[in-house]
């Protein structure tokens, strides 16, 4: 459980650091890049994943690792780009939603059975993140920026399913920190790639952006790390973790933007909060 909650929190203040390097005009671009530099490394010096590579261990994963890396630098990118055009609400909306896409493969694909309770705390779970998530304004989102958020929620739902099936079908328990540490170095590498061909190419350093971006990648390594290892030693069912993991996000998300940016909550928005809470206890 603990690992689950350390995933929360990890994921819950990637947003609250998006927020802050909009305050400080950070560049979408560096701040990505020192993003995954910053994740890489941790994982290389912290866990030295590759410290006890051994040659009949199983690395089936690998190509699911770069497909992985390269979905989560493109879908940052448009996470970017949709808070701008589309809003932070439809964009942030459009992330949490796609836990549909790993709990019902989660049920589907593998077989998972979930008890008459449960199946009520999930319901609840996916209108909690409706309500917690409203605005007035969501109905004014121009219609030609739909496509961005409707990418977003696919692309974030495929990873998640993708992560689920590594680490049930693929994955060896100990391999967590290796899996985290080659997704964020593709991630890294297809950054210095896309940088390269921009049309500026100046080199300078933003303090606030390095900063920012550096403390981005540690909590980013430890949202899907601590993910892997929830999966893997939590006693709740996989459904469960999704669901229970970006629920708690986005209740956690709109309390610190509350206290932190002075965020309103509406009273459908304390309603979402109140049905999330609930929902955990019926989902746990």
């Amino acid at each position: 459980m603990i690992q689950l909650i350390a995933a929360i929190i990890s994921s819950s203040l990637i947003f609250v650091l998006f927020r802050l390097a909009k305050n400080y005009q950070s560049r979408l671009s560096a701040l990505i890049t020192y993003n995954y530099l910053a994740a890489s490394l941790l994982g290389l010096l912290l866990f030295k994943p590759f410290s006890g590579l051994e040659a009949g261990t199983n690395y089936s994963w690998i190509p699911f690792a770069v497909v992985n890396g390269l979905l989560f630098i493109g879908i940052f990118f448009l996470i970017g780009q949709s808070s701008q055009k589309a809003g932070i609400t439809v964009t942030t909306l459009a992330t949490k939603l796609s836990v549909v896409f790993p709990v019902l493969f989660s049920i589907v694909y593998f077989n998972e059975q979930i008890s008459n309770v449960r199946a009520i705390g999930l319901i609840a779970a996916f209108i909690a993140i409706g309500l917690t998530l409203y605005k007035k304004d969501l109905n004014k989102t121009k219609y030609i920026f739909i496509l961005l958020p409707l990418t977003i929620f696919v692309g974030s739902g495929v990873v998640d399913s993708i992560v689920k099936f590594v680490q049930e079908a693929k994955m060896n328990p100990g391999q967590s920190a290796l899996y985290t540490t080659v997704v964020f170095m593709v991630a890294f590498s297809c950054g210095m790639v896309i940088s390269s061909f921009s049309a500026k190419r100046q080199f300078s350093i933003h303090p606030p952006t390095l900063f920012l971006g550096t403390m981005l990648g540690i909590v980013n390594f430890g949202s899907l790390y601590f993910l892997i290892e929830a999966l893997n030693k939590s006693n709740l069912k996989s459904s469960m973790v999704f669901a229970i993991n970006n629920m708690s996000i986005v209740t956690l998300t709109a309390i610190l933007g509350w206290f932190l940016f002075k965020e309103r909550l509406n009273k459908i928005n304390l309603a979402g909060i109140v049905m999330a809470l609930l929902s955990i206890y019926f989902l746990l």
